[in-house]
């Protein structure tokens, strides 16, 4: 038996170790992250991986690509106003006016 407890691990502080592209050692991606960006930045050289790269790492070490994308955010244009359901309009920025 391992001398540590086992401890439970958020989803939050799970972690991939992604190679980096030079192969000289690995970089860390935080599990939460892979619904909601494509770019993810090695903070110890600052090089910049795609969505495409990490997730082939990821397939490569036997992960289940879909399964970790499942659910994936969407991001959709700003738009400049709102209709409300009873008239006036929504000015994104504050919730709290309505315009007539």
């Amino acid at each position: 038996m391992s001398q540590h407890p086992p401890r439970h691990i958020r989803v939050s502080e799970f972690r991939f170790d992604i190679p980096r592209r030079g192969g000289a050692g690995t970089f860390s991606v935080p599990r939460h992250l892979l619904g909601w960006t494509d770019t993810f930045i090695d903070e110890a050289t600052g090089e910049r991986y795609d969505l495409a790269y990490v997730l082939a790492q990821l397939h490569a070490q036997g992960w289940d690509v879909h399964d970790l994308t499942k659910g994936r955010g969407t991001f959709r244009e700003t738009v400049q106003r709102l209709p409300l359901p009873h008239g006036g309009q929504f000015a994104p920025g504050d919730p709290a006016t309505r315009e007539a």
